[in-house]
């Protein structure tokens, strides 16, 4: 019986052990023959954050083309009408409308900016760089396993942090859905009295009133269903790419790191000491303009981000605090998402610093003594180089990393303070 146990105990770590080697192997696959890439270059080309055509995938029908310049026009629409409404009925609204409605205005001015960034040069050239330059599977060495490894380690971030904004995004979508159909069945009576006027996620004018009439409700509710989900995709999609660049670059900067320790630690001919060393320069010399793109690239989304949570968090905590209940769990969310991000974002570029930051003692430690003087001379420029560490500058001049995240919290507590006292 005994052994019956074990056999099947070493029967299933074989198999357990073959799926994780499957699932390694296939991460060390092009990025071009991986289904998360594939999927991704559909869905961004469908809601116009790039095209598929910039990775060598195939291009989208024709009828998602046209969902993009639809997308393109109805979002600053969108935008205008929501202004116009609050504008109009400005002194008619309930609190829990014009909560709704400082919490979405934003967000739907966050989005219409970064389908414009995604028209920028800068944007176009880094997304077409990251399948041939950026992408470590172009660095990939069999006999290396440390590449290999950050290769794993890369594409299993990418698609952790992908599927987590998609999820709590998503979520928060359908929130948006059922919540004012749900509160809009509980005040029924009070709706038809015309006292409550109906609930939806999106309040802009239009030539009719959809306050209290359930047809033009319905027609109106299903427009806004379609334009929260553009708008959580944008987000989500957005984001993740941005991710994607920042979490390969940190790589390049380890890989980097690994080849000054490792390269001049074998014994090795002047020509060859030479090649090394160029190969280094070369490297840093990538790394440094990769990262100029990053910034001219992703800049502004950056700034975005923070601009979007120093405006909107502090009334999201007074929602969750001292709102309806009934709306309690689609600000949570919404709160965890863009606080969250936010909070993966500025620790992500913070990394970048602190790992840059060493970078001159990495290469002073190589073995200079073993080397001629020719060689010693090639490395001070670079050594001179190093002695910088990259900081992340957004959009605006903003430093990016711990210190603006820190700001915000302490800003968001207090502007909540500040709100609640004078509402109360």
């Amino acid at each position: 019986m005994e052994e019956n146990t074990n056999t099947n105990q070493v029967f299933n770590n074989v198999i357990t052990e073959s799926k994780i080697s499957k699932e390694l192997d296939y991460y060390l696959l092009p990025p071009r023959q991986q289904y998360f890439y594939q999927k991704l270059s559909f869905v961004m080309s469908v809601f116009k954050m790039g095209n598929s055509v910039w990775w060598d995938f195939p291009p989208v029908h024709r009828v998602f083309i046209w969902h993009t310049w639809l997308i393109f026009v109805s979002c600053p629409v969108c935008l205008f009408l929501q202004l116009f409404y609050l504008y109009t009925n400005f002194n008619e609204l309930s609190f829990r409308t014009l909560g709704t409605m400082f919490s979405i205005i934003p967000a739907t001015t966050v989005v219409v900016v970064k389908y414009i960034i995604t028209m920028d040069s800068a944007y176009v050239k880094i997304m077409k760089e990251l399948m041939d330059k950026i992408h470590l599977n172009n660095y990939l060495d069999v006999k290396d396993n440390f590449i290999k490894e950050k290769l794993i380690q890369v594409e299993r971030h990418t698609r952790w942090i992908t599927f987590c904004l998609s999820g709590f995004i998503l979520f928060d979508w359908l929130l948006w859905i059922f919540v004012p159909l749900i509160n809009n069945i509980k005040n029924k009576e009070l709706i038809e009295k015309r006292i409550v006027r109906m609930e939806t996620c999106l309040y802009m004018w239009m030539p009719f009133d959809y306050g209290f009439d359930f047809n033009t409700w319905a027609i109106t509710h299903a427009m806004n269903v379609y334009f929260v989900m553009v708008g959580c995709f944008v987000f989500a999609l957005y984001d993740s790419i941005n991710f994607i660049f920042i979490f390969h670059f940190l790589s390049h900067i380890d890989i980097l790191k690994y080849r000054i320790r490792t390269y001049f630690t074998c014994k090795l001919d002047d020509s060859e000491t030479k090649e090394r060393i160029v190969n280094v320069i070369k490297y840093h010399s990538f790394i440094l303009s990769t990262f100029k793109d990053m910034q001219a690239a992703f800049g502004m989304n950056v700034t975005l981000n923070y601009a979007h949570n120093f405006i909107v968090d502090s009334l999201l905590l007074y929602q969750i605090i001292i709102g309806d209940k009934a709306n309690r769990l689609t600000y949570v969310i919404m709160m965890q998402f863009h606080l969250g991000c936010l909070i993966l974002l500025s620790l992500a570029l913070e990394q970048i610093r602190i790992k840059t930051d060493d970078l001159p003692f990495v290469l002073y430690n190589v073995p200079w003594e073993n080397m001629s003087t020719s060689n010693q001379k090639l490395l001070i420029p670079i050594l001179l180089r190093m002695k910088t560490p990259l900081v992340f500058r957004a959009s605006g001049g903003l430093v990016a990393g711990v210190q603006p995240l820190a700001s915000i919290l302490k800003s968001t507590f207090s502007y909540y303070v500040m709100l609640k006292s004078t509402i109360e």
